[in-house]
């Protein structure tokens, strides 16, 4: 479970909080969407789920556990995070070395590196570019590259920022068959999206952030 209780933030040199009392629980399995307008928060609040932001005060636990005592191999292994721009998080020259790198920092075996990756890029349909640059592909290519690497870990938690975007209708199906994969696992998520058409094809729990504030849902 991870947990958010009284979580506030405020930007270094900011005059006032961007985020101001969010208490929220996502429960083992459960998918829950966050939606809001431009600017009430929404991606800030999915970095502090993350851990990638630390709250100016309140707390983030998962299991009972402060994400902020988690070793980064610890999270990353824990929270998976998709990012708004794919090209963002990805770091290397090889679509394959891309999907396995954070298997490799888990120090896994070679055999088990390798079946995880496979596994991935086949789920993905990457594997005929498996060998190609990353950024030499086209959006929903670079897109599903992200998230193959999320598949071959596989955390029990996922934070997905607009993760529709840049997707035409066969991307989109491919995409929409690894939430399939990852909800039959029991994986929870957290979604932040614009897209009324997805949200309600996959989430029946929707939160609202107005002005960093929880609106309704809660």
């Amino acid at each position: 479970m991870l947990t958010l209780n009284q979580v506030a933030y405020r930007w270094p040199d900011a005059a006032a909080d961007c985020l101001h009392a969010i208490s929220l629980e996502l429960r083992d399995g459960e998918w829950l969407a966050l939606t809001g307008d431009n600017g009430a928060g929404k991606s800030t609040l999915l970095r502090i789920m993350a851990g990638l932001l630390s709250p100016t005060s309140g707390s983030v636990t998962l299991n009972g556990e402060p994400i902020a005592q988690l070793k980064n191999r610890q999270r990353a292994a824990a929270i998976g995070v998709l990012f708004q721009e794919a090209e963002n998080q990805i770091f290397h020259s090889n679509v394959a070395q891309e999907v396995a790198f954070g298997l490799k920092l888990q120090r896994l075996s070679a055999e088990e590196i390798s079946r995880r990756t496979q596994a991935a890029l086949r789920l993905c349909q990457l594997t005929d570019v498996a060998e190609a640059h990353p950024l030499d592909l086209h959006a929903a290519q670079r897109r599903m590259v992200a998230v193959a690497s999320l598949e071959a870990m596989a955390p029990p938690v996922l934070l997905l920022d607009e993760p529709s975007r840049d997707f035409d209708a066969h991307w989109l199906t491919v995409f929409e068959h690894w939430l399939a994969t990852c909800r039959a696992r029991g994986t929870s998520v957290v979604a932040i999206s614009h897209d009324a058409a997805f949200t309600r094809r996959h989430f029946s729990r929707v939160v609202q952030l107005e002005n960093g504030r929880l609106s309704k849902g809660e």
